[in-house]
């Protein structure tokens, strides 16, 4: 009885470690997923040529995110598990957008920085102020 419940157990956990609880196409192969609760998410590249690795290239909680044609902006509180995401800060993220992952996307991405880090970098990247963000807590409902 007992391997019988082990065993159901252990089957339960594989079934609920596939898949993610929130999968959103943001532009291209850039992708905002989240495995188990929402509090996990993070702004990921998929690359059909990785199999089905998703990297992430900004950690959790991304909660707000824009993008134009060349970039994405990711606004994200900082989260180390079990701890719930730290609202007092605010991290900004600039994702430049590619179409081919020839070097780990995440080396591409500016940031983690301030909201007055963030500014001057967009000036010198002439990011414009017309990037529309999305309240990523609500796309994932």
């Amino acid at each position: 009885m007992k391997k019988l419940i082990l065993c159901i157990g252990v089957f339960l956990t594989l079934v609920n470690c596939t898949g993610f609880v929130v999968k959103k196409d943001v532009i291209a192969n850039y992708y905002l997923i989240a495995t188990d609760v929402p509090e996990n998410m993070v702004l990921s590249y998929y690359a059909s040529d990785s199999g089905d690795n998703y990297e992430e290239i900004v950690p959790s909680t991304v909660y707000e995110i824009g993008h134009n044609s060349k970039y994405i902006i990711a606004k994200q509180h900082p989260r180390t598990f079990p701890n719930p995401p730290d609202t007092a800060i605010t991290n900004y993220y600039i994702v430049p957008i590619r179409t081919n992952s020839a070097t780990s996307m995440k080396k591409t991405v500016i940031g983690p920085l301030t909201l007055e880090e963030f500014n001057v970098k967009c000036k010198e990247l002439n990011i414009q102020a017309e990037i529309k963000f999305s309240d990523v807590m609500k796309i994932s409902k």
